[in-house]
């Protein structure tokens, strides 16, 4: 690929973010996520289902507040939370719309949430008695459809759960299910189904059904009509199973997308500290990063598409390439930031940067306080193009992701160190 792949990073002054700011960097569009955004509510409404359906997106995967700020003035579009600093976070940042999905929580922590008001799935039997026994205002639940070892109330506890709740006399408000990640659009609409005859038989009163994440995105494609999840045909699938097993139109469908709303609005910026080193052993790529900064491309096993830039943030153009191991900056062994080699041009030396692309999605926030590995600068290009500085790099000896309260423009800002 021999040019800068997305459109809004073509617009993007890199070189200005890079002498201001410094690298690494992670630089997000505002831009991008509308559009992402969009492309999920237009296929609702395509397929028929746009008053029924919510969208949460889950805050762990990209957790700043200033990039999920355009779902605060969306209908229909909120926050999905686990903690409760996680939400006294967002509502110090005047986010008011959540769902509440944990693992195992304490009497103490499903207090909290029951306070709040905001549905919260809970994921085991003893949870929901607890809520039960203390009178909360809603009670939801998790479902494993996988019977796995994730929190959630398993498929043969079902009717244990039926009877506790006709015990006390309530009904369930909503049902998440847990879907797991990687599976084929057949096998997504074919759980569908599965968590209707569950609603179905078991919780025909429920007013809300969670269908949870899952949607894929092909990190290894370019285009971007290739990378995302084909949601034009989910939900016109979604439709036809809602009319063919008559579920009622009032009850809500819920969906929590991550990586396909999140992966392409960012990417990482590096610099290249040195032209290519060859050894006997391999061939060297050596930056400023570190496979702490992302963890998720080894642990998963993403080999992020990359780009190459000269020091004017050209990309450079080569057909000679060599493969080189992408190097982080620290001395353990295992610090490459990428699965796998990458082709590297001809004529990248010292003054070159490396752009790692779509890392929206579970990269900036897996950051590791480890081998004294700062965090990254965080950058959010608005929708009109202002660049903004919304998480200053680690000095020193601040280790911890910074993220700032307001935004700063660039404009003013010192040049980088």
């Amino acid at each position: 690929m021999t040019a800068l792949a997305h459109p809004w990073l073509r617009q993007a002054d890199l070189a200005r973010i890079a002498g201001q700011v410094g690298t690494p960097a992670f630089v997000y569009s505002e831009a991008q996520f509308r559009k992402n955004l969009g492309r999920v509510r237009d296929a609702a409404a395509a397929a028929g289902l746009g008053d029924r359906v919510e969208l949460y997106i889950p805050f762990f995967p990209n957790s700043n507040p200033h990039v999920l700020a355009p779902l605060k003035e969306m209908d229909g579009v909120g926050v999905l939370v686990q903690l409760p600093s996680e939400y006294r976070l967002l509502r110090e940042f005047g986010f008011d719309k959540f769902i509440v999905s944990p693992g195992h929580v304490s009497d103490e922590e499903i207090a909290f949430w029951d306070q709040t008001g905001n549905p919260t799935f809970l994921a085991s039997l003893d949870e929901v008695a607890y809520s039960l026994r203390t009178e909360a205002p809603t009670i939801s639940v998790r479902i494993d459809s996988l019977d796995s070892g994730k929190p959630g109330i398993k498929f043969g506890e079902l009717d244990q759960l039926a009877n506790l709740l006709k015990e006390y006399d309530r009904d369930l408000e909503g049902l998440e299910v847990y879907c797991g990640s990687g599976n084929s659009l057949e096998d997504m609409v074919g759980i569908v189904e599965q968590v209707f005859s569950i609603y179905l038989k078991y919780f025909p009163t429920a007013r809300s059904i969670n269908f949870a994440g899952g949607h894929g995105f092909d990190y290894d494609a370019w285009d971007e009509s290739e990378k995302h999840f084909d949601w034009q045909e989910y939900f016109a699938r979604i439709a036809d199973s809602v009319q063919r097993m008559h579920i009622p139109e009032d009850v809500k469908l819920l969906f929590e997308p991550a990586r396909d709303v999140l992966a392409d609005t960012g990417v990482l910026l590096l610099s290249v500290e040195r032209s290519l080193i060859t050894t006997p052993v391999s061939n060297i790529l050596v930056t400023d990063g570190c496979r702490m900064l992302m963890p998720s491309a080894q642990l998963r096993d993403r080999n992020h598409n990359v780009l190459f830039l000269d020091s004017s943030m050209q990309v450079i153009e080569s057909e000679t390439t060599t493969s080189a191991a992408v190097r982080g900056r620290t001395i353990l062994r295992n610090d490459y930031i990428l699965p796998r080699e990458v082709a590297v041009p001809d004529g990248l030396d010292a003054d070159s940067h490396m752009a790692i692309l779509d890392v929206g999605a579970y990269c900036a926030t897996q950051h590791m306080e480890f081998l004294n590995v700062p965090p990254a600068a965080e950058v959010l290009i608005t929708a009109d193009g202002v660049i903004q500085l919304i998480s200053t790099p680690g000095d020193e000896r601040d280790k911890w992701r910074n993220l700032l309260t307001d935004k700063q423009s660039l404009d003013g800002l010192p040049a980088a160190a």
